[in-house]
């Protein structure tokens, strides 16, 4: 059932709605002003916000705009009138309900609001870039939030580490947002040198310096009508982020050397994995721009937090790099999915495609085996051989290294490796033994 975030200032009638929810089986959150409004939504995700309008400190339109971001809202109030209702629509809210009212008509309105959005995200999975596969929970909350910001004219700040997926998540706003025909214009801020940054940016006039034997536009005037997609932002010069930030202004752009200014209408977005807060606080980020850029803050998971989704994300990049590669499709062991699913992939999604191509490109089975992975950790294994108490050295040593193998698809050469013995000795070991291994190395 659904999440419901509940901002009254009357404790009874707080409690009294969220019993009423909780009875239809929904979960609820009660708050009682702006404030405690706002640090819910920092720090739960919600799939409807019910919002009394006048609370101790404020008015909840002030934080509507913010709501129906993040969620369907329905706006209640004593104090409303049709003035009142038709702004609270107009800026997203699903309906207004005027106090006295029948719970069970809120009940009612509150499954219409939740159906709504049910239809909503049936239409985005149908849009939405097939590169954002996934169902847990994670990547089910990051659909919605694209799914509500992209309709929204607004800046967005998407957070994640390296290889997350940030540039799908903005390749995805922009499929879905109304400027989806138009231009998305991507930057990487960190692969451009400081001193071509405003030329790369904002354009430049013939003569503004030396070799400028022609005018030309920069991103911001190519984007124009569309996205400007602004990667690891935070490595802007803070030169570079005085224009920027006058731009998000003003919506005007100057090129180097010109004098008039360009009517330019371009939604911007964002990425980091860096922490701009801190970098605030060491001003080495401008404050003011922060917060222009961050109307929304979107953060993209780890894929060590969503491991669940690492068989559907395999099964996806083997179909898509067999093709590319012209090589057959082959099914990933359980053995080897068990062991991806044991690494933490520093490196993410992105490690996780360089994983998977390299392992069709390599193996000769027909099925990919745990020693065909290219996985670079200091523990690849994270499992355990039971040794029971009693058996000689002999034996622990030989059910280790039995275990050992099988875990690396009899590569003997990736065995010895990680049980730190040379090749030669395993071998020894294993005609000791009389082991037998269909792998040759």
């Amino acid at each position: 059932m659904a999440e419901i975030l509940v901002v009254e200032d009357d404790t009874s009638l707080n409690r009294l709605i969220c019993k009423a929810l909780e009875m239809e089986g929904h979960t609820t959150n009660g708050v009682k002003s702006l404030k405690e409004a706002k640090k819910a939504f920092e720090n739960s995700c919600y799939d409807l916000t019910i919002l009394d309008l006048m609370l101790p400190d404020g008015n909840g339109l002030d934080i509507l705009e913010e709501a129906v971001v993040k969620s369907e809202v329905i706006v209640i109030s004593a104090h409303g009138d049709i003035n009142t209702a038709v702004k609270a629509v107009q800026l997203g809210a699903f309906n207004f309900i005027p106090k006295p009212f029948e719970l069970a008509s809120l009940t009612t309105e509150v499954e219409r609001a939740l159906e709504s959005k049910a239809l909503k995200l049936e239409n985005l999975s149908l849009k939405l870039p097939t590169k954002l596969v996934g169902e847990s929970s994670a990547m089910r909350k990051l659909r919605d939030v694209i799914n509500t910001v992209a309709s929204k004219n607004v800046t967005v700040l998407i957070q994640g580490e390296s290889g997350s997926g940030k540039e799908v998540v903005a390749k995805s706003i922009w499929k879905l947002s109304d400027r989806a025909n138009e231009p998305f214009v991507a930057v990487n801020c960190g692969a451009i040198p400081e001193e071509l940054f405003e030329s790369e940016l904002f354009g430049y006039e013939k003569g503004a310096f030396t070799g400028a034997m022609k005018s030309k536009a920069g991103k911001v005037e190519l984007a124009n009508g569309g996205i400007l997609f602004l990667d690891e932002i935070g490595e802007l010069p803070k030169a570079v982020q005085v224009k920027l930030l006058r731009v998000l202004e003003t919506s005007e752009v100057e090129r180097l050397g010109g004098t008039q200014p360009k009517k330019v209408n371009v939604r911007v977005l964002s990425a980091t994995n860096r922490n701009l807060e801190e970098a605030v606080k060491r001003n080495e980020f401008r404050e003011d721009l922060y917060y222009r850029i961050n109307v929304v803050k979107i953060d993209v998971p780890p894929l060590r937090e969503r491991k669940e989704d690492i068989p559907m994300l395999v099964e996806h990049f083997t179909k898509l790099f067999s093709k590319q590669l012209n090589v057959k499709a082959k099914p990933f062991s359980q053995e080897a999915l068990s062991a991806l699913k044991e690494y933490d992939f520093p490196g993410n999604v992105r490690e996780l495609q360089n994983i998977v191509r390299s392992a069709l490109v390599f193996s000769n089975e027909s099925e990919i085996k745990v020693g065909d992975l290219p996985i670079q950790s200091d523990n690849p294994l994270k499992e355990y051989v039971k040794i029971p108490i009693g058996i000689s050295l002999e034996e622990a040593e030989k059910l280790v290294i039995e275990s050992t193998l099988k875990k690396f698809g009899d590569n003997k050469t990736k065995t010895a490796k990680v049980l730190g013995i040379g090749l030669s000795t395993l071998h020894m070991k294993l005609k000791q033994w009389g082991i037998k291994s269909e792998k040759k190395d």
